[in-house]
């Protein structure tokens, strides 16, 4: 019997070649400038070709590459990325060890290639990088290390030519490759603390004042997850200016030759600026991978997850505003035929169907309920604010951001992505060219915050006539590159980069940035003082941030529509900065090895850990991702489940058959009877896959077509075999389910009524049995979950709360408030007040003393409760009512708190 080969083995079963992942992050301020070292070690008995595709923000600056073998460091040239593939591809065929690094047609997603690596023979390869990091709702600054990198879904009318389908899935258990990330913290403010979701060791502060800061992720964290870590300051929204200066080495007139500044600015618009009169369009991905979890320490999914958050946006809107709830996949519905108004009924019908919201619509088809908005208009007065809800596993992102950006003007967009490996392309593309904002959900601890935060931004009204002032020495000729923000919202940080020209000529004295804008017709403006004077560093980070800024901003959208004055002025700055870009990339040759390396190379692509495949129903998955994994040679080598070859068998598809058609058939849904169906193109894997030099190519290339017809054959012989196996096992367990099913229902059976006979003699309980019944059915009617602590009873008010802002009494309020209906109605003190009126004011107080942790949960609601008193509660005495109401609640909130 063959022994099977232990450890991480590719496509081929071959040994994995990356053996450790080694990641150095130093954060100053706002940015990260990080460096990832990968060791690989060939351990096959031929020259080798690994290929590691990895994730990476869409705005990360790739700024230097470099190979270590042999004791000496090659510094990689970037290079138009055509010349670098051909200097890449003559040194492979010449015998030469060579690497190429460059950035797949997504811009979130990069591959590092290690050409002609001897057997036995190690190499590292660095890749450095710099990041701008987000602030949180809850003001953290949040650096990530993607490490999840979920398969995209690839409509039929938009070719793929990304490389994510190929890359082979491994569970956690299997990833042989370690990470060891260490982190440096530095800067003018104090760290209050570090957090991260996975374990660190403890934190080493450098210096009395807590201003720098060291620490660690603890040993043996397999690389299965993104790394989150949230770095606290004390004042996170403090306005500063930095300058750096300039490269000395660099060209004269190029970007890296002149001094830089880096703006960091908080715009204010003034307090209560609001407008109800939005059209809310909540679009939620209900496609097969969300039924993936958040992330692998949440139990929630994904859509679960989508399903909290729109119930807590319709919760927060306001009346007068309109709404209007999509769900997609491969297709797409709506709840109503157009946005309706906002109102008790209508949120009640939303609520009502929301209950039906599954991730069951197959692919992710985001254009076609997209084109559906655009397509009707928008009512007179109104602004149309578009939220979506998506895991972002798309390939055609271009053409999605193209046809957003092209409705602009009418159309703002928040987007929020769900859970790990959600794409950075699409999520923060969509925000921005359509003047909006985004957040990234990988847990539900921050979830409310985040949406709500743009919940309370698509209030607010857009900012127009934006321009940017200086007060400079007279030689001194600030250039903002690429160019002046074209939305700034209230007390959101904003980032400007600019050149300053002729700095060396002039006095380093207090300079002035003034960012002016109107809203409405109230004109605002926001001051920053700062001096010249560059820091004295080696650093060039703020002038590979805007390199990557003039990158972005020229790449245009879909593909193809870049003119190639843009792509040849985007070819220029990325060789100018070293940044790389998609028209760029960078190509290592080890030239002075004493002998080239001879044979033929075999490939092999590295696994990466399996987020989300075969995460949920295996015939959603399958027909999801048109990926490799489409054969049952690829399910039998890597022992799936029997529920995944059952979609194929259901089918009856045959491997051969699937070869020539390239088709797979499709089970569509539908609310009629009638059977739709469809088919979906695949690609399927080639079996034994390799790379060899150019000598050897046409004669290799002929022997594996011979070897896969072979394999091909063989697997059509043994395939009625193996099918008849697997359905006798499949039976057996079936049977076995049944079985203990039955045993388990039967046991219930004979507990439930002893139970109810228990209680039938306590008839002094009759009526808290009624109670709890009539609150439950509350609570399914609202999509309320039974509260186990003091958060979830705020998210169960929350869900209690009528459309127009008030509460009223019934046995779920009087649950959270400990007490009884009864008693609630006789406690209200005057005649004046409604008991609406009484238990919403209760309510208010509740919130302010058990939810005051959470309290940006709950803020929105609040302010539309205390809006609906001070309209229907006219001459009633608060204060009097305040101070009953603490008595009734056992709490002590001030008028003043509540805002009445």
């Amino acid at each position: 019997m063959d022994t099977i080969p232990y450890g991480l083995l590719t496509l081929q079963k071959q040994p994995v070649p990356l053996k450790d992942i080694s990641v150095s992050v130093h954060v100053k301020g706002i940015l990260a400038d990080v460096t990832a070292t990968l060791l690989y070690k060939n351990e096959l008995q031929d020259p080798l070709e690994a290929v590691f595709v990895f994730p990476m923000d869409d705005e990360a600056a790739v700024y230097n590459f470099e190979a270590l073998i042999d004791g000496k460091t090659i510094t990689a040239e970037i290079k138009e990325k055509d010349i670098a593939r051909q200097v890449y591809d003559d040194a492979i065929s010449s015998g030469q060890q060579a690497f190429l690094l460059e950035e797949d047609v997504m811009s979130d997603v990069f591959s590092c290639t290690v050409g002609n690596l001897p057997p036995e023979k190690e190499a590292a390869v660095s890749i450095s990088y710099v990041i701008q990091l987000s602030l949180e709702a809850d003001q953290a600054l949040r650096f990530v290390l993607p490490a999840v990198l979920n398969p995209r879904y690839t409509p039929a009318d938009c070719p793929s030519k990304s490389v994510i389908g190929n890359i082979p899935r491994d569970n956690a258990d299997d990833l042989t490759y370690m990470l060891h990330l260490s982190l440096k913290v530095e800067g003018a403010q104090e760290i209050q603390s570090i957090k991260s979701n996975c374990e660190l060791t403890d934190i080493v502060y450098n210096a009395n004042m807590k201003t720098s800061a060291q620490i660690s992720l603890k040993e043996g964290h397999k690389f299965d997850r993104d790394v989150e870590i949230l770095i606290y300051y004390r004042d996170p929204c403090l306005p500063y200016a930095l300058v750096e200066k300039g490269k000395p080495e660099a060209a004269e007139g190029t970007i890296m030759s002149e001094p830089m500044v880096m703006l960091n600015m908080y715009p204010e618009m003034g307090s209560g600026e609001e407008n109800t009169h939005q059209d809310f369009i909540f679009v939620v991905d209900r496609s097969g991978s969300m039924q993936s979890n958040v992330s692998r320490a949440s139990q929630q999914s994904r859509i679960a997850t989508a399903k909290d958050t729109l119930v807590l946006l319709l919760k927060s809107l306001r009346v007068g505003c309109l709404f209007n709830i999509y769900g997609f996949g491969n297709s797409f519905t709506s709840f109503f035929k157009s946005s309706v108004e906002y109102n008790q009924e209508s949120m009640d019908s939303a609520l009502e169907k929301l209950k039906n919201f599954e991730a069951d619509l197959g692919g992710t088809e985001i254009l076609k309920p997209l084109k559906d908005i655009f397509s009707k208009s928008v009512k007179t007065g109104y602004h149309r604010q578009v939220f979506l809800l998506t895991d972002g596993e798309v390939n055609n992102t271009a053409n999605v951001i193209e046809e957003v950006k092209n409705h602009a003007t009418t159309h703002r967009f928040f987007t929020l992505g769900i859970g790990e490996g959600a794409s950075t392309s699409l999520i923060k593309g969509m925000a921005k060219a359509s003047h909006g904002k985004y957040e990234f959900i990988t847990g539900k601890d921050r979830m409310q915050k985040k949406v709500l935060k743009c919940l309370k931004l698509a209030y607010q009204p857009s900012a127009t006539n934006i321009s940017l002032e200086w007060k400079v020495p007279s030689a001194v000729e600030p250039l903002v590159v690429p160019r002046v923000p074209e939305v700034v919202f209230h007390q959101q940080r904003t980032v400007i980069y600019a050149q300053l020209k002729e700095l060396e000529n002039s006095d380093t004295e207090e300079t002035q940035a003034v960012l002016k804008y109107s809203c409405g017709e109230k004109k605002y403006q926001c001051v920053l003082d700062f001096t010249l004077t560059a820091e004295d560093s080696d650093s060039q980070s703020i002038h590979y941030m805007a390199a990557k800024a003039i990158i972005k901003d020229g790449e245009g959208t879909s593909e193809g529509v870049v003119p190639k004055d843009d792509i040849d002025r985007i070819t220029k700055i990325s060789i100018e900065s070293n940044v790389i870009s998609p028209y760029t990339a960078y190509t290592a040759v080890h030239k002075d090895s004493k002998e080239p390396v001879r044979g033929p190379m075999v490939q092999q692509i590295i696994p990466l850990y399996n987020s989300t495949l075969f995460c949920g129903s295996p015939g959603e998955n399958l027909r999801e991702y048109n990926l490799d994994c489409s054969s049952r040679l690829y399910l039998r080598e890597y022992n799936l489940d029997c529920s995944t070859r059952q979609y194929l068998r259901e089918y009856n598809l045959d491997l051969k058959k699937v070869e020539e058609t390239k088709q797979i058939p499709v089970r569509g849904k539908s609310s009629s009877k009638k059977k739709k169906g469809g088919c979906f193109p695949i690609k399927l894997p080639k079996l034994g896959s390799f790379r060899v030099s150019k000598k050897a190519e046409s004669k290799k290339v002929k022997e594996d077509h011979q070897d896969d017809t072979k394999e091909l054959e063989d697997e059509g012989l043994t395939e009625t075999k193996i099918l008849k196996e697997e359905a006798i096992i499949e039976t057996k367990i079936l049977k076995e389910e049944a079985i203990i099913e039955s045993k388990i229902q039967k046991e219930e059976c004979q507990i439930e009524p002893k139970a109810d006979k228990e209680k039938s003699q306590k008839g002094s309980k009759k009526g808290k049995e009624k109670s709890q019944t009539d609150s439950k059915k509350v609570k399914e009617k609202c999509l309320i979950a039974e509260p186990t602590n003091k958060e979830d009873q705020v998210m169960t008010l929350i869900g209690l709360q009528k459309a127009d802002g008030s509460w009223i009494v019934d046995e779920v309020l009087a649950e959270i408030f400990n007490s009884t209906t009864q008693e609630i109605l006789t406690s209200l003190p005057c005649e004046e007040a409604e008991p609406a009126v009484w238990s919403t004011l209760l309510s208010l107080i509740w919130l302010h003393t058990y939810g005051a942790k959470i309290k940006s949960d709950w803020e929105l609601l609040a302010s539309k409760a205390v809006s609906w008193l001070n309209t229907n509660a006219a001459g009633v005495d608060f204060g009097e009512l305040i101070i009953v109401g603490n008595n009734f609640l056992k709490t002590e909130v001030k008028q003043s708190t509540l805002g009445l």
